[in-house]
């Protein structure tokens, strides 16, 4: 007698998994946005941080004039509001290094993908986020 089929495969673990869970908007009017510590589970980037930072440094093209300028290196501080469908608005450039490192840092998030939104009483929230971006 053979084997059954599936005690030949072989069992593969990825590195990471990604559990998305959808969660019903029983709050649909509550359109208030909170800060980080106001809520009960953060916002998340799909695959973590690490994968946003590895994102944002394959699609930020660094000016020239940073490059030609080493003192000019430095952070550009950005915030953005996570929606309850997980996409990104309000982005704000709060401080930036000159040479237009601000207007490419939005317009780098404006392509990232929906993150997984924040979750207050059980209900996907509108949730403030802040980041810096270094240049070096």
């Amino acid at each position: 007698m053979t084997k059954p089929a599936y005690k030949n495969i072989k069992k593969t673990f990825p590195q990471q998994t990604i559990k998305v869970e959808k969660y019903n908007d029983s709050k649909p009017e509550d359109t208030k946005v909170y800060n980080t510590a106001a809520v009960d589970i953060l916002p998340k980037y799909p695959g973590g941080i690490e994968k946003l930072y590895a994102f944002i440094k394959k699609n930020y093209i660094i000016p020239e004039e940073i490059l030609d300028d080493e003192s000019s290196r430095g952070g550009v501080f950005a915030n953005w509001t996570i929606e309850k469908d997980g996409s990104l608005s309000e982005i704000k450039i709060l401080r930036d290094i000159g040479y237009g490192s601000g207007k490419e840092l939005e317009r780098v998030l404006k392509l990232c993908p929906n993150w997984i939104p924040a979750i207050k009483d059980g209900n996907p929230v509108r949730c403030k986020y802040s980041m810096p971006h270094y240049i070096q």
